[in-house]
């Protein structure tokens, strides 16, 4: 079967497959956004005894691979006061990791077009988008996205939809 065939027949190897043709170590670990092995209890996660890769997250399903990722996002962005791309990248693929941060962000930048954070699903998605392809050269669709999402706990995506969470009012999402 030629390459072209196989992609036709398989639209998410398309585009998440490395240079030499093979999926790319994301997508084999359902796991574009390429977390790091934790002790994390992620829903979907596969145990590590049952793992074959000792660096990476792997989950049995890619919208929980994805909701991980939307989930750390979510916590850098409410919870750790991260308010645009650059601090995101900085802290999720530092330099020091051999990264290239600069790139990263202009690769985020590319889809979401501003850099401060917007309170947003569209936002997070144009975010989640463009890191699971520097990631993984996976295409974030969004009917996996909103797979994703919808197994987000309420708060966050209260939180992302500009929504008053437990405690809060209306006046205070606002900013009024």
């Amino acid at each position: 079967m030629n390459r072209n065939t196989r992609n036709f027949r398989n639209p998410v190897a398309h585009y998440a497959q490395s240079d030499s043709g093979h999926l790319t170590r994301g997508l084999r670990n359902k796991n574009p956004f390429n977390i790091r092995r934790s002790n994390s209890k992620w829903l979907g996660k596969i145990p590590f005894d049952k793992s074959n890769d000792r660096s990476f997250e792997q989950f049995t399903l890619l919208q929980y691979g994805v909701r991980a990722g939307l989930y750390l996002l979510t916590k850098y962005v409410r919870d750790y006061g991260l308010g645009d791309v650059t601090q995101i990248v900085h802290r999720w693929a530092p330099a020091e990791d051999g990264n290239n941060e600069i790139a990263y962000v202009t690769a985020i930048l590319s889809d979401v077009i501003t850099s401060e954070v917007k309170r947003t699903k569209d936002y997070l998605y144009g975010v989640a988008r463009a890191m699971c392809y520097v990631e993984s050269r996976y295409v974030l669709t969004k009917d996996v996205f909103d797979r994703a999402f919808a197994c987000l706990p309420a708060p966050m995506c209260a939180y992302w939809m500009n929504l008053p969470t437990e405690g809060q009012t209306r006046e205070e999402v606002d900013g009024l």
